[in-house]
């Protein structure tokens, strides 16, 4: 009888995690095409979400890194 209830109460706890809410993820813009990192000049593909606006155009990035860098000095990597 002691197992029974045992099993019925992991039964029960499993149930119970399976219904918690997952955490809400944060929206994260996407590179619409593939480009060029404008810090590295590596190729960057489409659907990556390393990715910045600097004067309503959009840049994507191959590592957080070159992103970084880029926002905090975007003139410095983008031609006028």
């Amino acid at each position: 009888m002691k197992r029974v209830i045992l099993v019925i109460s992991i039964l029960v706890s499993i149930q119970a995690l399976a219904f918690q809410q997952e955490p809400k993820k944060e929206k994260t813009e996407t590179l619409a095409k593939n480009g060029t990192d404008p810090v590295c000049k590596m190729t960057v593909k489409k659907g990556t979400k390393l990715v910045s606006t600097h004067k309503e155009k959009q840049y994507g990035f191959c590592s957080k890194m070159c992103k970084e860098s880029f926002d905090k000095h975007p003139d410095k990597f983008v031609k006028n």
